[in-house]
């Protein structure tokens, strides 16, 4: 099934240390509404601004840029973070995926770390309507960089 995609570099503030950016891949099904949000940390992004410290940030900051892109009638979206050998100036080893259990709330969204659960290349693949992701770097390569 081919789901409207969207992949772009997107900035985003870092609670504590200021400005961050992160690639962002998103598919929206029509049908139902909802989208699948994966978000990867990048290596250039400095070491003190990770996605992980504060995803609820990553995710308002991406959400304008899903509604824009892809449809404004977005009932749900599941954030994924997505980690490996791109996301480090080492290898911390082979590539993650994990599906960010955020509560919506009167304020935007709240990452209590309750929920989060890892997910395999299959699954992520499955969500993006049978289609696999493309390696970062490859994505990277055919993207503008940010200004």
């Amino acid at each position: 099934m081919d789901l409207p995609q969207i992949a772009q570099l997107f900035r985003w503030q870092h609670p504590l240390a200021g400005e961050a950016h992160a690639l962002l891949r998103a598919a929206y099904d029509p049908a139902t509404g909802q989208a699948v949000a994966v978000v990867s940390e990048l290596a250039d992004n400095p070491d003190d601004r990770g996605i992980t410290y504060d995803f609820s940030s990553v995710a308002e900051a991406a959400l304008p840029l899903l509604r824009a892109k892809l449809s404004p009638q977005l009932s749900s979206v599941l954030w994924i973070a997505h980690f490996g050998d791109f996301s480090y100036h080492y290898v911390p080893g082979p590539e993650s995926f994990t599906a960010v259990g955020l509560k919506v709330t009167g304020n935007g969204y709240a990452d209590d770390l309750q929920g989060d659960r890892r997910l395999t290349e299959a699954e992520v693949t499955a969500l993006f309507g049978g289609q696999p992701l493309a390696p970062v770097a490859e994505v990277l390569a055919g993207l503008d960089p940010l200004t």
